[in-house]
């Protein structure tokens, strides 16, 4: 994806996810949760609708309303997902993110730094500082999906670092 170099060598400093190994764990969750980084807009299985307030997902990512889970499907580096992040997020950047979600698939510095305030807030440094990457996957995919192309995009991205 075109764009995201400047936006990455800004914000990733800034959050802390400034080692070789903190930047390579955050690189290989993006790879695997933006397609390898060909969207900034996640393509759910079923539209959205898996994450409408009905269901236990939507209930979880703190959908309100129907129509909630279409609206507010991941976007970002690492998929911001449901109507209370977007809340929460857009109040920590000082951005409307719940009238416009849309925002954060198109504007790369909110795509990147949305992804870097979700690290923070769940301390995920400490999981890339051990290179356990099925904690890491844990806390950014709210489970183990897609593990192997985490795994197998972590070791792609150590190998071009030069970390072994």
């Amino acid at each position: 994806m075109k764009g995201l170099k400047n936006p990455l060598n800004y914000w990733l400093p800034i959050y802390q996810i400034n080692t070789k190994m903190r930047i390579a764990h955050f690189l290989a969750q993006s790879c695997v949760e933006t397609a390898n980084f060909s969207s900034l807009t996640e393509h759910a299985k079923h539209g959205g609708m898996e994450y409408e307030p009905s269901t236990k997902t939507g209930k979880t990512v703190g959908n309100k309303y129907p129509g909630d889970g279409p609206k507010y499907v991941g976007r970002g580096m690492l998929h911001l997902t449901g109507r209370e992040n977007y809340d929460t997020y857009g109040k920590i950047l000082h951005k409307n993110l719940i009238k416009d979600p849309n925002t954060v698939a198109n504007d790369l510095d909110i795509a990147v730094r949305t992804a870097c305030e979700f690290w923070k807030k769940k301390l995920v440094n400490r999981y890339a500082d051990k290179d356990d990457i099925r904690s890491v996957t844990y806390v950014v995919n709210g489970g183990y999906n897609g593990l192997s192309q985490r795994q197998s995009a972590l070791e792609r991205i150590k190998k071009e670092m030069g970390i072994y």
